[in-house]
Formats: C-alpha cells, sequence, structure tokens
C-alpha cells in the first residue's frame, strides 16, 4: 500500500484554503480476495496525514460483478461489515463524504441502502447523490459536489452544480473519471475532480501500459493527476483489486491531497 501525497494548485484559491489536505480513498472492493487488513492500512495511512477532509469515491464492496446488462451480482453482508469496521477510526474536521461506484449499483437496491446506512452510523458517511455541501475553513469557503456513477441513469451534473456562485471553488466527487465528458459538454466550471475506478488499470506491463480500461477515453484517465485546461482530475489507483488479487506495476494507494 502506497501513501500518495499529491499538491494541486487550483487558481484563485482563497489565501485561508492553502494547505487544506483532502484524504480520498476508492475502490475498496471488499471482498474474499481483498481483506479487512488491507482496507485497515489504507485508512491507518490517511489518519497518520492528519487530513482536514475525507472522501471516498465508491465500490466499497465487489461481491457484485455484472457481466451482461441487466444480472445483479450477488452482496454478501459480511464483506460490507468487514469494510466498514476496517474504516471506524476514521475522522476529520471538515467531515467524511462519499459517491457510489458502479459495483455499488450493480449490487441492486438494497444492497445500495445497506452500503449508505452503514457507512453513515459507521463513520458519519455523509452521501453526496447529485447534490453539493459548503464547507469553510478560516474565513473562506469551498463547494464539494457529488454525483451517482457515470454509468447510471441518475448521474447528475446539473443537480450537483444546482444553486452555486459562479466565482465558487468547486471541487467534484465522482467514482468514473469519464465524467470530464459530461463537464465539457455542459461547460460546467469544476476546478478539481477527484475519482477512481480505473484500479490504475490493475495490471500495467512495462511499455504497453494497461491495453483494456473501463473508459471511453482509454489511457487518459488511468491514473494520477490529469489536467484539462483550467480544470484537475486525480485518478486514484484504489485500494482493492476486482477478479483476482494481482497488482502489476500498479500499488494500491491512499491519497492525500494538499490545495496550493
Amino acid at each position: 500500500m502506497e501513501l500518495v501525497r499529491m499538491p494541486v494548485t487550483i487558481r484563485n484559491l482563497p489565501a485561508s484554503l492553502r494547505g487544506l489536505k483532502i484524504g480520498l480513498l476508492t475502490d475498496l472492493h471488499a471482498s474474499f480476495i481483498v481483506s479487512g487488513e488491507t482496507i485497515r492500512t489504507a485508512g491507518r495511512l490517511l489518519m497518520a496525514e492528519n487530513p482536514d477532509l475525507i472522501v471516498m469515491a465508491g465500490d466499497y464492496i465487489s461481491g457484485s460483478t455484472r457481466f451482461l446488462s441487466g444480472s445483479i451480482g450477488e452482496f454478501k453482508h459480511e464483506h460490507l461489515s468487514r469494510c466498514v469496521d476496517a474504516l471506524a477510526n476514521l475522522k476529520a474536521s471538515l467531515g467524511i463524504y462519499g459517491v457510489l461506484g458502479n459495483h455499488d449499483f450493480w449490487s441492486g437496491h438494497e444492497s445500495v441502502k445497506a452500503i449508505c446506512e452503514a457507512f453513515t452510523r459507521q463513520i458519519g458517511m455523509v452521501w453526496l447523490r447529485n447534490r453539493s455541501v459548503e464547507l469553510h475553513k478560516g474565513g473562506s469557503s469551498f463547494h464539494l459536489l457529488g454525483v451517482d456513477d457515470y454509468w447510471e441513469e441518475s448521474c447528475s451534473l446539473t443537480g450537483a452544480c444546482r444553486g452555486l456562485a459562479a466565482d465558487s471553488v468547486r471541487i467534484l466527487l465522482s467514482h468514473n473519471p469519464d465524467i470530464n465528458d459530461d463537464i465539457a459538454l455542459s461547460r460546467q466550471r469544476i476546478d478539481l475532480v477527484l475519482s477512481g475506478h480505473t484500479h490504475g488499470g490493475q495490471v500495467v506491463m512495462p511499455l504497453l501500459g494497461q491495453p483494456v480500461m473501463p473508459s471511453k477515453f482509454g489511457q487518459k484517465y488511468r491514473a494520477g493527476l490529469v489536467r484539462d485546461g483550467d480544470r484537475q482530475t486525480y485518478i486514484s489507483r484504489g485500494v482493492g483489486c476486482l477478479l483476482a488479487p494481482i497488482r502489476l506495476n500498479c500499488p494500491p494507494e491512499a491519497t492525500v491531497l494538499t490545495l496550493t
């Protein structure tokens, strides 16, 4: 597990928001191949950095692999319990916020409800389902936005951006970095997007990278910090694995982004 410390420069950031630390965890994929100890290690690395804000970008469990449209995978409550128990010590002065990923939705409506209730009860998670919150630090404020998974019909960037001041600092939490397509089409101003979904490729071959990516943009949003004009997107490699407990040239990560 790697701790990634990532400075992010945002244009016209108020002085009192400089140095703000955002802890990011994503793609926990609690399952028989991702242990509670792996998830607990990610949480410990994050808490050692004393983040002001913690955000979680979806795919909390993975007993939910859907290969054909309309099929629902099996959801196991023991995986969810192990996941939330491993993160019981998470805390941040500005709160803990989350969005849902494709595997969470693919588990079905009742499983989504169980995930939301468990994380809210155990760590006080506030869910950003196509909405925003205004957060304050040192006399300044910024907006944290969140959307449902990009592959779901319920995803609404318009809903998340509704009512925002034109000059507000905007940080968007979206499981899938392909939300950048909607941002470009809608001409909404977003300063920073925080995502996961890709696992950084999970298995990355020397020179070749990972030719099969779950993104319409191919390799562009595989991992790390990507700039599109004044908008930046950080894509975490995530904590867990999918299908097999294998990572190659692509270690799991817990991330702390520092605004400058």
